[in-house]
């Protein structure tokens, strides 16, 4: 998968990615450049519906913080931790122009 964003100094972008956490996998930054920093975090259910099906994954929040002009791009994976040397499951490459 391949995102691409056009941001200005000091923007912020959030959006969601799929998860496969119900089966162990876990998103995680793999690399990044140094003008932009990347924070991942859960998106949990309402408490309105509190009745969710077993082994349910929620999408993961993925909010990129543009600090300063150039280039960037990262890469997430969505491995499970313990597996070393198995290809990921999913990865996401983003690219990124700051002005």
């Amino acid at each position: 998968m391949r995102k691409r964003f056009k941001l200005k100094a000091g923007d912020t972008r959030t959006f969601e990615l799929e998860s496969h956490e119900g089966g162990g996998y876990l998103w995680s930054v793999v690399s990044k450049d140094e003008c932009v920093k990347v924070q991942l975090s859960k998106k949990t259910p309402s408490k309105d519906n509190e009745k969710q099906p077993l082994g349910k994954s929620f999408p993961v929040l993925v909010e990129i913080k543009a600090h300063s002009e150039g280039q960037a791009i990262v890469v997430l994976e969505e491995k499970r931790p313990w597996e070393k040397d198995i290809k990921p499951l999913n990865t996401c490459r983003i690219y990124i122009t700051i002005k």
